[in-house]
């Protein structure tokens, strides 16, 4: 296994606190054509990486900069004169949600603005769990996913999404190199409830990028071809540019859009 050892201690961080399991096909039939509901779960989301380094590659990496937090309103009381601030993008139109990261103190407090209006009144703190590495250098983590409220074009609604959020603060970069940044790791995923010869079996749309957005062609299906109520990595199927998987009578097709509601399979080919 290898990665960048910068990144260590922040992935088994990340993994230990957001369940995510690594990778631990079979004929299935008796499957009817039609749209079939989904639901939103926020834990505990199926993956199929290989190495840690794969992973944290795949979550959105957002670049963060000392100061220019007046571009915000109603600002919330800061320890830092210059606090790190960014932005986190999210949906199907990029809809971006401003993030400050200060240090009160002792306290390492991340701040967003979880409906993208520009404002942080009345937005929640989160406090951050972090590592220090001397010189005001810090591995920072949220210990519980957040709620972001995003709007969907393509559905002219606004969709809950939850995110767990890490990073590294380094003020000079000096000593100890690489620019602040957090990373966001998309805690929501879909899972619908298929017919098959009388019996359920389960199919999970996971956002594989990171970015909000469900059917970019990095997305995946994961496919419980073996009925035991765990997804692993051989089960699933990048999206691309369409997904067909084996049914015991042939191939089916899937589909879905950016905020699955339905999960929508194609007749037998």
């Amino acid at each position: 296994m290898k990665f960048s050892g910068r990144y260590f201690l922040l992935a088994a961080m990340l993994m230990a606190f957001t369940g995510v399991s690594l990778a631990a096909s079979p004929a299935i039939g008796g499957i009817q054509p039609g749209k079939y509901p989904t639901f939103a779960i926020n834990h505990h989301t199926p993956e199929s990486y290989k190495k840690v380094d794969d992973y944290v590659k795949s979550l959105q990496k957002v670049e963060l900069e000392l100061g220019r937090a007046y571009r915000f309103r109603d600002l919330p009381q800061l320890g830092m004169k210059d606090p790190y601030v960014g932005y986190i993008t999210l949906g199907d139109s990029g809809q971006q949600f401003g993030v400050i990261v200060d240090i009160y103190g002792e306290e390492k407090r991340l701040y967003i603005d979880t409906d993208g209006d520009g404002s942080f009144k009345n937005e929640p703190m989160t406090l951050l769990l972090n590592e220090w590495q001397g010189l005001q250098v810090y591995y920072v983590i949220g210990p519980e996913p957040i709620k972001m409220n995003v709007k969907y074009r393509s559905l002219n609604r606004t969709c809950p999404v939850y995110i767990n959020v890490s990073g590294f603060l380094n003020p000079k970069a000096v000593l100890v190199k690489g620019k602040p940044f957090l990373l966001v790791q998309v805690r929501t995923w879909f899972l619908a409830k298929v017919t098959e010869d009388g019996y359920e079996k389960f199919f999970a749309i996971v956002d594989r990028n990171h970015n909000g957005r469900y059917d970019d062609p990095e997305d995946q299906l994961f496919i419980d071809y073996d009925n035991n109520l765990f997804f692993a990595g051989k089960e699933a199927v990048a999206r691309k540019k369409g997904v067909r998987f084996k049914t015991a009578n042939g191939y089916m097709t899937a589909d879905w859009g950016p905020y699955p509601d339905n999960l929508v399979l194609g007749g037998v080919k």
